[in-house]
């Protein structure tokens, strides 16, 4: 049976599904998380900083309601439409009760607080109760009046046995859950109740809120009175607020700011933000997402002023009600089952996926974004085909899509036979086309004509279409579901029928007779035909019968009769199916059993069973440009990327090495010598050595192996950034290059200026309203902002009526240009009678026009103030008045479009700041605010996870950061600016962050006209810059933004995305480490040759990586080369010898095996024997003992020399031990761990390779990799204490255990401080161990009061690491196992990473 390791098809991101619409909450806030359902699971986030950590609650009917139990998050309730209620274990991911209820329909669930085994919830319109101890449902006292439906009901949290109850008739009830009493609040409501919440601070107040837009505030203090003293208090409306537009969908108080709520409707997108003790909004925040659903503030203190919100659309956003800004948002996904997805023949980076949801949504692969979205319901009406049957807006499930080979068109069907086409340039929905009786579940693009598709249905036709309408039908004697044109002949097409039978055509022939018919082969129903796109003639076909058959074609079409190969082993019906693009033996299969399975065609092997999505595998798509990335979509609503590259292992590191890659072995095949080409599609097997050859830079050649040879999709851009890194070339990635996740510092300018004048492009279109006009321009004034040029973000303020944030900002230009943007303000006001004086006066009063703010105040009957103002101007203490030019306009025009930064358009460059490069302003000249001005290096993704810029919480600079002045200082914001968008927080600007140029390479200036020094022109003197600033001791804060990014981007499972923002900043040894500790050693390796100098020695240190993972491929020839390339002639023969002794350990054949030892004599080319030359010390002497076959002299020798180095006190003699270590991973390779050697000796060699192996890695941190080791170690050195026999091992159990924990304390001090503790209290410890244990304690319990660092959050769902990746401890995931962690510890020191300081007796 095929194992399920992740390898072969591996998981690299996936595409959230939205939150479903129909039920009314679909969002619940618990704790420090927050989550939403689909349509047919439950997903959960964290609060801290928003990422996907489980999908859960996977259900096979649509989910209906959920709820969360208030005393265990790892419990929740979900209910579904066939009745059952289903409780699961988020943690362990089951389900550990499932109830049927009776012909009930449950619609909304509340746990019980005081009692987790009783749910409550509405069924059938019935208020019930059920009981999970006794299996048993309940029907309460309360129901509604007939003709009445429950639409909400909520618990008061103060008062728990109090509920309130809602019904579409306007009616309000109030339910003890204690006694079954329940009286009427409100009847004369006359629309529905929407929502109702009660008042987190208080028991006594409960909002109503009605779909017509009314909303009440009630006293409920004396529902169920039972005082007859006290009959007569009632519950009574305390305020009725204004009235709203109809729509109304949510009102939610906020938990963390007493006395406020917050509204929202389905017909907009704004949020209205109210006051208890106002009958008025105080606030609106507009959200581009449109349409509101439903809303939930997130619980917890330091969630603060948060609430999540879900759209009609799907989408989920975080939203802060305090600054009103958009923390967070998904990126869209669809709401319904996603049945196809394909990838743009003539884009690799653009996917097209179709749902039942009538969508089609259009996605950048690279950073997993929805670039377009088409819906079904926007195609012209009209007569659709030759029925003259009307189009309906609104319908158009969608089972299948396809994109034109030119990328122009897109077409989609479903399950009215209709065929939708959208054009991709336009967006927008051409004339849909009924060219089918019955359903479409498959339409196909011609490979080569523009805009033509073959279309497969259950009329029984597979019918040729376009734009314009249907061009050819070809009719069949069956329905059909599935079709495939032929790659080598493109007018030949293949078609599965209902009967089991496959039918071949040729669509130019006249005769309307198919070539061939395939029969007897499938025993149901064909669901589709594939053609390889590598072999001409191979067709592979997927069934209801469970299987998949691939037969063999002749050129014109015509089947064989050759036995097709049965690929047997799904469980239920197959539906997805792919072809790999490289390897022609490889294919792929999904099923409704949930599964993913890899096979060798030929053999009809499986190689791999891939189980991570939750419902059936509809489609998986691929692409032969990225041949190695597969895409896969389901029932489950996600849409999911995968990595194929472990299918040829060894094809990456060939390349890095300058070797064949389309030689390399494919996996399921033996290994024989054949130097035969295996890989034969047009990415690696046809451009790749082409394009390498031509590259002009390292950078540029190891871009094209990886986008050829690795399915992480994130693997271009870092190639991008390294070789911008290493050129100086900041255009490397072209004009016009879109999908940018991660810019390089250089980039930032010219990226977000091109971002922020797209966006101001949004003046010049015409909308429906002024919103997204609005929205557009307020955040491209944020980008201007982020990029230094004030003027220009006030000016776009100003033109979207915000004027008090154009207001506050405009200072950072000059006083000057305030005082004219001042005067433009208080025209504007003293035009609009209902301006508010107040502020008019004392705007006028700062810009200097006393006597009009005195003519004001006495206007309005303030004749005291009046004369204050008067007396106070008399004396000239507001300043001269704002002097006007000669056209009466205190400052120009608005700006009709403006420049990018670096285009010599748009003053207001920020002056340099105070710092260690810099003087201090001179005297009159505006100086920049000093550490909370505006810096002029926000890049796009400054902040991946808050959109307002915050970094979460975990993640923060620890304490405080330096400030310029060479003090320290924590980083102040400025105070929230109205209006600003998205505004990531301003934070002080380091001497580098301030160098600008207008683009000619002179300085530029302020709004004052003070002058910045010149600096390098062009990337390579701006990174050089940086470079020396940080060298002399400077604060790079975007270095230090990168590592918070990279930090957590590795705690999350993905290495290249961290490696990839430690680039951006030019920091390689960071992004090296991240490499490796993500498994990714052909990455590491090449970045190491591209940026040699990014530490000393790193291009010895790159070939001996090299040369570490071709041995672990079994790339011998290889390994020996790489050795062979190292400079340094000691470490040379080392590594060559150590080589040779592993080879030595695998193959059997001594002829074999004397072959390679004169390859590597030769590949050594130094004089001399082997002995001597390889360092002359007991790991070379142990090393050829074990070359010879003396695996047990090998191993005594070397565990002597280990064990009487570790018996030194103090710093040990790191170099010998690494090397000793060598010789401990020789001993124990291949052949030689099986040999008979005394049982101790070998107990040691474990002990001392874990051991040593943890010391390896302790320069990365507390990793699970030093975790495994550590323990592993423990565990070796228990089993040897248990025997008899004498071993020489120096040091007690607990040494180990001090060690860990001296290593823990900077990662996981609470842990540390109790394992401590532990050690320096137990008896059985020696006491010098005790005293050292007791030292590090006391040193850790001192600094208790220092906020400390936060626990690693859970990896992210979406991303499945590669084996052994070492990334944050995750103490509830299994441990590492010890061979994954010795192979980590031994590439982290092949590359040079390994620490000697850790190398010591604890202290």
């Amino acid at each position: 049976m095929p194992g399920q390791d992740p390898g072969l098809f591996r998981q690299t991101h996936l595409i959230a599904s939205g939150a479903q619409n129909w039920i009314s909450q679909p969002l619940v806030a618990h704790g420090k998380q927050f989550a939403y359902a689909s349509t047919l699971a439950v997903y959960i986030y964290n609060n801290e900083d928003q990422q996907l950590q489980k999908i859960t609650g996977y259900q096979s009917h649509t989910i209906t309601a959920f709820a969360w139990n208030p005393r265990d998050s790892n419990l929740i309730a979900v209910a579904t439409n066939d009745d059952h209620v289903n409780i699961f274990d988020v943690a362990k991911d089951e389900s550990v009760k499932k109830l049927k209820m009776p012909k009930r329909s449950v619609v909304q669930l509340e746990w019980d607080p005081n009692n987790p085994q009783i749910i409550r919830c509405v069924a059938d319109n019935t208020l019930c109760k059920l009981n999970l101890d006794k299996n048993m449902l309940e029907q309460l006292r309360f129901s509604p009046p007939a003709g009445h439906r429950i639409t909400r009901m909520v618990r008061n949290a103060r008062l728990l046995s109090m509920c309130a109850i809602g019904t579409d008739k306007g009616q309000v009830y109030l339910y003890n859950t204690d006694n079954g009493v329940h009286e009427t609040v409100v009847t004369n409501y006359k629309e529905p109740i929407v929502d109702l919440d009660f008042d987190p601070k208080s028991e006594d107040y409960m909002l109503v809120a009605c779909a017509s837009g009314q909303i009440s505030m009630w006293c409920v203090q004396g529902a169920f009175n039972m005082d007859p003293k006290k009959k007569e208090i009632k519950p009574m409306v305390i305020t009725e607020f204004s009235r709203q537009p109809a729509g109304l969908c949510a009102c939610k108080f906020m938990p963390n700011m007493p006395g406020t709520f917050v509204t929202a409707s389905d017909r907009h997108g704004v949020l209205r933000t109210w006051s208890v003790s106002n009958a008025n909004p105080m606030n609106m925040i507009k959200l581009e997402q449109g349409k509101v659903h439903s809303l939930a503030p997130l619980q917890g203190v330091e969630s603060g002023s948060k609430l999540s919100v879900s759209f009609k659309t799907g989408e989920v956003s975080i939203v802060d009600v305090r600054t009103r800004r958009t923390r967070w948002a998904t990126a869209g996904g669809h709401t319904e089952t996603v049945f196809d997805c394909v990838i743009a023949p003539s884009d690799p980076n653009k996917l097209i996926s179709a749902s039942f949801d009538g969508t089609v949504r259009c996605w950048d692969m690279r950073t997993k974004e929805q670039t377009a979205c088409f819906y079904t319901g926007d195609a012209p009406s009209g007569r659709l085909g030759s029925d003259n049957e009307a189009h309906e807006a609104g319908r158009g499930a969608l089972y299948t899509c396809a994109i034109s080979c030119d990328g122009g068109t897109i077409a989609a069907a479903g399950f009215e036979g209709i065929v939708y086409f959208f054009d991709v340039e336009s967006g927008k929905a051409l004339k849909a086309h009924r060219v089918h009786s019955g359903a479409v579940h498959r339409i196909v693009a011609h490979p080569l004509e523009h805009g033509v598709f073959a279309t497969a249905g259950l009329d029984a036709r597979c019918c040729v279409v376009t734009r314009d309408g249907l061009r050819k039908a070809l009719n069949h004697t069956m329905p059909i579901q599935g079709c495939s044109w032929d790659p080598f002949q493109p007018d030949i097409i293949a078609c599965g029928g209902k009967d089991g039978t496959i039918e071949i055509w040729n669509v130019t022939n006249d005769d309307h007779q198919s070539i061939d018919t395939i029969r007897d082969k499938h025993t149901t129903k064909v669901y589709g035909v594939l053609y390889s796109p590598l072999v001409q003639g191979r067709l592979m076909s997927v069934s209801d019968d469970k299987t998949a058959k691939i037969f063999e074609l002749t050129p014109d079409g015509r089947y064989t009769a050759r036995m097709p190969v049965t690929l047997e082993g799904h469980e239920s019906n197959v539906r997805g199916q792919a072809w790999h693009p490289e390897i022609p033996e490889i294919c792929f299969t999904g099923s409704w059993d949930k599964t993913v399975r890899t096979w060798n065609s030929v053999t009809g092997q499986c190689l791999q069973v891939t189980k991570r999505h939750l419902a059936d595998v509809y489609a998986i798509a691929t692409h032969p440009a990225r041949p190695f990335l597969a895409v896969t979509c389901s029932r489950d609503s996600t849409i999911r990327f995968w990595s194929t590259e472990e299918c040829a292992p060894a094809a990456k590191i060939r390349a890095v090495l300058g070797k064949d890659a389309t030689s390399c072995s494919i996996v399921g095949e033996e290994k024989n010598g054949d130097e035969r080409k295996r890989l034969l599609g047009r990415a690696a097997g046809r451009d790749l050595a082409e394009k390498m050859a031509a590259s002009s830079s390292d950078g540029e050649r190891f871009g094209a192996a990886f986008a050829a040879l690795s399915g992480e999709p994130l693997a271009e851009e870092l190639w991008y950034l390294a070789t911008i890194e290493s050129t100086g070339v900041k255009d490397a990635r072209g004009f016009g290059a879109t999908g940018i996740s991660v810019p390089h510092r250089s980039e930032v300018e010219s990226l977000v200026g091109d971002a922020a004048a797209r966006l101001e492009e949004a003046r010049f279109v015409k909308t429906r309203g002024g919103d997204k006009k609005d929205v557009a321009l307020r955040k491209a004034a944020t980008l201007r902002l982020e990029l230094g040029d004030f003027r220009a973000y006030c000016e776009l303020m100003k033109e979207i009526g915000e004027w008090d944030a154009a207001l506050s900002i405009a200072p950072a230009v000059s006083l000057e240009y305030w005082r004219r943007l001042a005067g433009e303000r208080i025209k504007s006001m003293e035009k609009d009678e209902d301006a508010d004086v107040e502020r008019l006066v004392h705007l006028q009063l700062a810009a200097g026009k006393a006597s009009d703010a005195t003519s004001g105040l006495v206007r309005a009957g303030r004749d005291e103030e009046a004369f204050t103002v008067a007396c106070t101007a008399a004396e000239g203490r507001f300043g001269p008045e704002i002097a006007e030019d000669a056209g009466g306009t205190p400052s120009p025009s608005p700006l009709k479009k403006l420049a990018p930064l670096g285009s010599g358009g748009g003053g207001g460059s920020p002056p340099k700041p105070a710092g260690p490069l810099s003087p201090p302003p001179a005297p009159g000249h505006h100086a920049r605010m000093p550490s909370d001005g505006s810096g002029a290096g926000g890049p796009l993704d400054t902040l991946p996870h808050n959109l307002d810029g915050s970094l979460p919480a975990a993640l923060k600079a620890r304490n405080s950061l330096p400030s310029l002045g060479g003090g320290v200082g924590k980083l102040a914001p400025l105070p929230p600016i109205a209006g600003a968008g998205t505004l990531n927080k301003l934070r002080a600007v380091s001497a580098f962050g301030s160098l600008q140029t207008n683009g000619n390479g002179h300085a530029s200036r302020d709004g004052d006209g003070g002058a910045l020094p010149p600096t390098p022109a062009g990337a390579q003197g701006v990174v050089a810059a940086a470079k020396k600033f940080i060298a002399k001791g400077g604060v790079d804060e975007a270095s230090t933004v990168r590592g918070a990014q990279a930090a957590a981007r590795l705690l999350h499972g993905d290495a290249i995305g961290a490696a990839s923002r430690y680039l951006s900043v030019g920091n390689t040894r960071e992004a090296v480490r991240a490499l490796i500790r993500g498994a990714q050693f052909e990455m590491a390796t090449a970045l190491m040759r591209t940026l040699p100098e990014s530490s000393p020695g790193s291009k010895d240190a790159a070939h001996v990586l090299a040369c570490e993972r071709a041995v672990e491929l079994g790339e011998w020839e290889i390994a020996a080369e790489a050795a062979g390339s190292i400079q340094n002639v000691t470490e040379r023969s080392w590594r060559l010898l150590l080589v040779r002794a592993r080879f030595a350990a695998t193959e059997s054949d001594p002829s074999i095996v004397e072959r390679f030892d004169r390859m590597c004599d030769a590949t050594r080319d130094a004089g001399g024997a082997w002995e001597g030359g390889c360092g002359g010390d007991t790991a070379e002497s142990a090393v050829l003992h074990a070359l010879v076959g003396e695996t047990d002299r090998a191993a005594s020798e070397t565990v002597h020399a280990v064990n009487d180095e570790l018996g030194r006190n103090g710093q040990w003699n790191a170099k010998a031990l690494t090397r000793l270590l060598e010789a401990l991973h020789v001993v124990s390779h291949g052949a030689n761990a099986l040999k008979p050697i005394d049982p101790v000796i070998r107990a040691e060699v474990t002990l001392q390779r874990c051991y040593l192996s943890a010391l390896v890695l302790s320069s990365a941190g507390y990793t699970p990799a030093a975790n495994a080791l550590f323990h592993h170690a423990r565990a070796a050195l228990k089993h040897l204490n248990k025997g008899e026999a004498r071993f020489g091992f120096p040091h007690a159990i607990a040494m180990i255990s001090i060690h860990e924990l001296s290593l823990m304390m900077g990662h996981h001090p609470t842990e540390a401080e109790e394992g401590l503790a532990e050690v320096a209290e137990a008896a059985s410890v020696p006491m010098q161990l005790r005293e050292i244990a007791a030292r590090l304690h006391a040193n850790l319990t001192a600094t208790s009061d220092i906020p400390r660092e936060e626990p690693a959050l859970p990896a992210m769902e979406s991303i499945v690491p590669p084996v052994g990746y070492n990334g944050a401890m995750d103490w509830k995931a299994p441990k590492m196992t010890m061979g994954d962690a010795l192979r980590t510890a031994r590439m982290w020191d092949a590359a040079g990473a390994t620490d000697h300081a850790f190398f010591r007796t604890p202290h």
